[in-house]
């Protein structure tokens, strides 16, 4: 039998894509002491195909081992005939690249953290997050027609924009659009300044920030750099000064970024000041 919390998870890796049993424990039972309901529940869920798992393989050493579960077919289907709603045929059900699970882990933690952020704000709504993978024009019903945040903007010589996630900002009947990247410190402050900014300068220079989100009320998006720690954030900063672009992004430390000052509080920087909040304060 699907319960009531049993369809709060599928809603929930349709929202957020890819989730470990804590994340999913945090947010549909709150009152699961030691993890043993919600455990049980998943695996009940999993032995019907209703969700997927995957075991991480790359165990970083202060991360636990635990599987991450991510939307199946078959649940995104009983979604779709359960509310009536087609689009939830449309979410991605491949399974995340092993080495890229964290990453994953992290663009949801963000993702969450800005949900409960703005669930305390009557003023402010996020009316929508896109991950990487998802289909931005969920109501196309041509597939060929559909498209992601990846947009190819040149071919020669080939020039790609690829954002974490996006997501559309609003309150007092203004909304702008925010794109996402949580960084991991895999890579180089250098190498991501020099395979980042061109993208994102060209997607503000041609307005296609609203090729993803038509709602949009501004015609400057920021993206949004969120990083392990304070000392990485800060090399970021220098390293994309003065690249293409580089006024667009702003920047703020893990470290920080909880629900109760995520909005409002001073704690996003550019490159060459701040701290500032996301919002000032009506």
């Amino acid at each position: 039998m699907i319960t009531d919390r049993d369809l709060s998870i599928l809603v929930a890796l349709v929202r957020y894509y890819v989730l470990n049993r804590q994340q999913i424990q945090r947010l549909v039972f709150p009152t699961d002491g030691n993890g043993r309901i919600t455990r049980r529940r998943l695996q009940s869920l999993f032995a019907e195909h209703l969700i997927s798992k995957q075991n991480v393989q790359f165990c970083h050493p202060s991360a636990s081992p635990a599987p991450v579960y991510f939307p199946s077919k078959k649940g995104c289907e009983l979604l779709a005939d359960h509310f009536e709603d087609p689009r939830y045929l449309t979410t991605p059900t491949q399974a995340p690249i092993p080495h890229h699970t964290y990453h994953w882990l992290a663009v949801s933690d963000t993702h969450i953290a800005f949900d409960e952020a703005v669930a305390g704000d009557e003023t402010v709504t996020i009316e929508g997050w896109l991950n990487e993978w998802d289909v931005c024009n969920k109501d196309e019903d041509r597939p060929e027609k559909r498209y992601q945040l990846y947009t190819v903007l040149r071919e020669r010589p080939r020039l790609v924009c690829v954002p974490d996630a996006g997501f559309l900002l609003s309150r007092n009947g203004q909304s702008k659009v925010y794109y996402l990247e949580q960084d991991r410190a895999t890579s180089g402050s250098r190498q991501v300044a020099n395979s980042k900014t061109a993208g994102y300068a060209e997607m503000a220079e041609r307005l296609l920030h609203r090729r993803h989100f038509p709602g949009a009320s501004l015609d400057q998006f920021s993206v949004l750099m969120v990083t392990p720690n304070a000392k990485r954030r800060d090399l970021l900063r220098r390293a994309i000064q003065g690249k293409p672009g580089w006024e667009l992004w702003r920047f703020a430390s893990a470290e920080d970024l909880r629900p109760a000052n995520l909005l409002y509080e001073p704690i996003y920087f550019t490159c060459d000041g701040g701290p500032w909040p996301l919002l000032r304060r009506s």
